[in-house]
């Protein structure tokens, strides 16, 4: 398939990057809708409003463009909880009659697209884990871990470390991120030397970074998230009296800026979130940082819009079954989206590549390598 210019001119400035048509106001248009669950309050609520504002900026792409189909988004709070996430689903597809549904990590992604899956309604998540594709209906935007893995270990060899220790929260998502890691690291010749699993109330973890210490590992891979991130931080530092490296998986960036120069002149692996030229926009429009997911959720609506106005309707039938709308997507390579080039895989992964950063003067900076 050839390669698609999205065009973040058109995308982000609201023009075509073609032919600039209005949209006609053609009321009798059928209308598609799309519901976007996020965790608009809680600890992640930043996130969850960020996320709000980069898929609007794609709904108003399309809206001043000649389509098919109107197109509408409703957003609802799961609050990254699993009970109120699958209610959520729930209420998106029963009430709102939504077609698909986007949602932030892997914490609610698997319950959002077990539950679409079950009513042939199109999940296109942002979430840390490949087994959230397996349902047919279900799609995944995120750096995978192999990903992450691949920039990682440089990283550690440039910096002779030998052997290592893994700190993350007790989730999916990120007990399939630990096995990932341990494997890739072992085959590249680090030695895991513990693996520390943490529950996300966790706000003391001296113990076990004592425990862990008593190891004598080179460097300290810290994924434990939110809010529990600043404090693992914190008594790392305390302890180690900075004699032992630390380098983040994701959960830097996930952290509000205030905390951002705790980890002064730290490394951080990270998926892709938006490529430079997004990040300006984005702030530019809203006057915020980009956040994780943001260039994600740009391009799942993306996708999600150009794929049902690209995809035949059946006869009889007056918008495209989503059926046919997923084989659409699994068609796309090479589209240059809002976190640069990416493709589907016919599991229903959207690939793209992990970035390595480190912190100065407050702020990440993107090391290329």
């Amino acid at each position: 398939m050839k390669k698609y210019l999205l065009g973040l001119c058109l995308a982000l400035a609201l023009v075509g990057c073609g032919e600039k048509n209005e949209a006609p106001k053609d009321v009798e248009k059928p209308t598609i809708k799309i519901g976007a669950q996020l965790p608009l309050s809680g600890e992640y609520a930043r996130i969850g409003a960020a996320n709000q504002q980069a898929i609007m900026m794609a709904l108003e792409k399309w809206k001043n463009l000649n389509t098919k189909y109107n197109y509408e988004v409703v957003f609802e709070d799961d609050q990254m909880s699993t009970a109120r996430a699958a209610m959520v689903a729930n209420k998106l597809i029963a009430s709102d009659k939504v077609k698909a549904i986007i949602s932030t990590w892997g914490i609610v992604g698997p319950v959002v697209a077990n539950i679409a899956d079950q009513n042939k309604v199109l999940s296109m998540a942002c979430a840390g884990m490949k087994e959230i594709v397996t349902p047919y209906y279900s799609f995944n935007h995120f750096t995978q871990d192999d990903k992450l893995a691949d920039k990682l270990i440089p990283l550690l060899k440039e910096h002779n470390v030998k052997s290592v220790v893994l700190a993350y929260t007790a989730a999916a998502a990120y007990d399939e991120k630990a096995k990932v890691m341990e494997e890739k690291l072992t085959e590249n010749g680090i030695n895991v030397l513990a693996v520390e699993r943490y529950n996300i109330q966790e706000n003391d973890f001296r113990i076990s970074i004592y425990k862990m210490e008593q190891l004598n590992p080179d460097a300290y891979i810290n994924f434990v998230l939110m809010p529990g991130t600043p404090n693992f931080i914190k008594q790392f530092q305390e302890i180690t009296k900075g004699n032992r490296m630390m380098v983040g998986l994701h959960v830097f960036n996930e952290m509000p800026s205030q905390y951002w120069p705790m980890v002064e002149g730290l490394y951080s692996v990270r998926d892709s979130n938006g490529t430079a030229e997004f990040s300006r926009l984005f702030k530019e429009r809203t006057q915020v940082d980009n956040q994780p997911c943001n260039g994600n959720h740009f391009d799942n609506l993306d996708l999600l819009i150009w794929a049902f106005e690209n995809t035949p309707v059946r006869e009889g039938e007056t918008v495209p079954n989503t059926e046919d709308v997923v084989k659409t997507i699994q068609g796309i390579k090479n589209w240059q989206g809002a976190v640069g080039e990416i493709s589907v895989d016919d599991s229903g992964l959207i690939n793209s590549e992990a970035i390595l950063e480190v912190y100065k003067d407050g702020k990440p900076v993107i090391v290329e390598k």
